[in-house]
Parts: structure tokens; sequence; C-alpha cells
């Protein structure tokens, strides 16, 4: 008697679905945990590149404004350590004049006569962004090496002033 209980209920529990969900989310919702934790990253990256890039258009803008009178890029670096947060060795900054489209090392030079003259400055900002989650270890898990810690981004912006 007892064994026939005991098939009826094996039989009862093998039909049985209630907990197929549940275990189905305990095996996805790791995935989907890591899914979401690599949109956020990505976001996170978007929006810090956009920044960098927005900073150095600013900056940009900012020389064009307030002309330069030598070839001293100081107060353009100044401006640009301001827009972006970031220290003097995160940027370049350059002014050149181009005769008929050929680069000159002098900004303070004239071009000869009949050529077409253009001056020009350009920032450049590089900013390092850490990762929120350490990726590392998952790669590592994978054999790869391939992600650090951090993701230097650059923005770069170029703008004729004459």
């Amino acid at each position: 008697m007892r064994r026939a209980h005991l098939r009826q209920a094996l039989a009862a529990l093998r039909h049985d679905r209630r907990g197929a969900s549940v275990i189905e989310l305990a095996l996805v919702l790791p995935l989907l945990l890591m899914v979401l934790a690599g949109m956020v990253e990505v976001s996170r990256f978007v929006v810090a590149r956009i920044d960098v890039e927005l900073a150095a258009q600013r900056t940009t803008d900012f020389v064009l404004a307030k002309r330069p009178q030598s070839a001293d890029t100081s107060y353009i670096v100044t401006e640009a350590m301001a827009a972006a947060d970031v220290e003097a060795g995160q940027v370049t900054a350059e002014l050149f004049l181009e005769c008929d489209g050929v680069r000159k090392d002098q900004f303070d030079a004239y071009c000869a006569a009949g050529e077409e003259s253009a001056r020009y400055v350009q920032v450049s900002i590089e900013k390092t962004v850490e990762m929120q989650f350490d990726w590392s270890k998952l790669a590592s898990l994978f054999g790869s090496q391939v992600l650090g810690s951090t993701i230097t981004l650059e923005g770069t912006s170029l703008e004729r002033i004459q």
C-alpha cells in the first residue's frame, strides 16, 4: 500500500509544472543582470564620450571668441581643463597656419603674397573613465584579457579662426 501511494505521489510530482518558471528564472537571471550591467556601462561611456567631445568644441569656440594674439596655447589648455575636468597632461592644444593648404610651423608667420592663408585651432582632450563593474574577471573566465578597469576616451575639435 505504501509503495502504491509513493508511486502515485511521484507520478503527480512528475507532471506538476508549478515551480518550473522559478527554476527557469534562476537560470536566466544572472545573464539578464549581466546584460543590464553592460547596458549601464555602455551608456556611461557614450555620455562621457559626448561630454569630452563637447568640452573640446566649447574650447575651440572659446578660442574663436577670444582670438589668439600669439602662438601661446596656455590659456587654451586652461580652458579645456576646466571644460572637461581633466589635468593639463590630458589636453593638447595647437594653433597653426596653413598657406595654400600647407601647414606651417609658426602660427605668427604670414603667407607669401598670393597664397591663401588660414589659421586653425585644434584641441584634443583625453579622459580616463573607470568602469563601474570589474569586467576583467568575467573576461578571464573565457580566457580573454581584452577588458581592463578603465577606458580612455578622446574628444577632438578643429576650427578655423581666420
